[in-house]
């Protein structure tokens, strides 16, 4: 594979294991010389364990070796959002206020991972306790984006998608609750996947509730079902998690779309699309109808969930900064501190009826998706902006009304996939989202396969010169 090595996908890396023409350290040693030659610049990772890797990728070249892999994932290099916890790393939530001492548990879905033979590289950079749509904080600083690194990766799961849409790994966890796994895939040109809710087993009670997803990020949607086979296995921790339903989401995958009812909507009928953005997705659907799936221009009736959306989010605010202990309370990110403060005007009734709000947009949701199979829509409604804002406008916003088909669809607990669709005119990814009934993963993953396998790709990010960490 040669200087390609680092953008292998996991069938690639599979076969040269299996054959000895390459082999896990190999693998690993090229994404770290990457992460050395690029990382300085673009910030993807808050914390690099190289001997620890070193170590995993030893274990895993031995049994390929044997020919006793333990599945696809063995000897895959993967990076975890430091959100998530990873046994023997620190666990930061990109935050001055948090502990640097590493933590003794993993995750279900990284301990999912390590039974696998995953090689973990390390914690990707991430927006304060997820707490943004871009990824910037004052414990690790600005992540940029790998095709300009004047604008935003996106959020709140920057690193992530900045490492694998460079080659620093092959694949990644991301944490969703507003659109955090699909905004930085659609900004970083990847293929980011929020499963139905419950399906990714999670760490503890998240403080977002029923909205709360962890999922993974990759540079293909094959690669986003091989690592579904892997960490959608439910977690007595998590007792919440789906049970087993035996599903092989890669099996399916070359099933095609024909026959399908699609519904075209880019905005959701309530956001706001940039015009290049609006084409990009508008082609992607054509090429849905040349693959002989049934397309109609349709919007789901729903009206913007944001408020609802927002008073539960703020008591999720209100939940993470009491946690934090007292003294270290100043040092959290201020918007962060606002939402929290913003808390307390609700009152009980405030919180039973965004619940009931909650529920009846899923309520309708599910509705539709009685006369459709998969909705798309634009990902986000912008392109990727500068870096350093948390708008494209330039305010300090709290809602973020050009990401509204995702936080929509994390209140609705569907799965929601964003695929690369384009390039603007001036070289910065377009992604294309697309969305299924609860518990239809496999079909999601299915239909953006076919559109993945049909259309053009974008290519890889242009290359960057490295320089100083400011």
């Amino acid at each position: 594979m040669g200087d390609n090595l680092c953008f292998a996908s996991i069938g690639e890396l599979n076969t040269g294991f299996r054959s000895g023409a390459v082999t896990p350290v190999d693998a690993l040693e090229t994404c770290l010389a990457r992460i050395e030659e690029h990382d300085s610049l673009l910030n993807a990772f808050a914390h690099v364990d190289a001997g620890g890797a070193r170590e995993a990728a030893r274990a895993s070249a031995l049994r390929w070796r044997a020919g006793a892999p333990l599945g696809p994932l063995d000897g895959v290099p993967v990076g975890v959002k430091d959100l998530i916890p990873v046994a023997g790393m620190p666990l930061r939530y990109g935050s001055l206020a948090s502990d640097a001492a590493p933590v003794e548990e993993d995750a279900p879905s990284v301990s999912h991972l390590r039974e696998g033979g995953a090689v973990i590289v390390g914690k990707t950079c991430t927006a304060e306790h997820g707490w943004n749509g871009v990824c910037e904080n004052r414990q690790t600083g600005l992540t940029r984006n790998p095709w300009n690194p004047e604008k935003t990766p996106g959020g709140s799961s920057g690193g992530s998608g900045v490492a694998v849409a460079t080659g620093m790994v092959a694949l990644a966890l991301g944490g969703d609750e507003g659109g955090s796994i699909r905004i930085p895939a659609s900004f970083c040109g990847i293929a980011g996947f929020k499963p139905t809710w419950g399906r990714v087993p999670l760490h503890q009670p998240a403080h977002c509730g029923t909205w709360s997803h962890v999922g993974p990020m990759a540079r293909s949607v094959v690669d986003l079902a091989l690592s579904l086979n892997v960490i959608g296995r439910p977690d007595p921790r998590d007792w919440e998690s789906l049970p087993d339903d035996g599903a092989d989401y890669a099996a399916d995958l070359e099933g095609g779309v024909a026959g399908l009812r699609v519904a075209l909507s880019p905005g959701l009928g309530f956001v706001e699309v940039a015009p290049e953005v609006e084409r990009a997705v508008r082609a992607a659907a054509d090429v849905f109808r040349g693959l002989g799936a049934e397309v109609v221009e349709a919007t789901p009736d729903i009206a913007n969930p944001i408020e609802s959306y927002y008073v539960l989010a703020r008591l999720a605010a209100r939940a993470i900064v009491d946690s934090i202990p007292g003294r270290k309370r100043p040092l959290l990110d201020e918007r962060l501190r606002k939402d929290a403060a913003d808390a307390d005007r609700h009152g009980a009734m405030d919180v039973k009826y965004a619940e009931l709000e909650q529920r009846r947009v899923g309520a309708r949701m599910a509705g539709f998706f009685s006369d459709f199979d998969i909705v798309l829509t634009a990902t986000a409604g912008v392109l990727p902006f500068d870096v350093g804002r948390t708008d494209p406008d330039g305010g300090d916003r709290a809602d973020l009304p050009w990401s509204g088909a995702l936080y929509t669809t994390n209140f609705t607990r569907q799965p929601g996939l964003s695929a690369p669709c384009g390039l603007s005119a001036d070289g910065l990814p377009i992604g294309l989202h697309v969305v299924g009934a609860r518990h239809n993963d496999a079909l999601v993953l299915r239909a953006a396969r076919a559109y993945e396998a049909s259309a053009p790709g974008i290519g890889r990010p242009p290359a960057v010169r490295p320089r100083r960490r400011a």
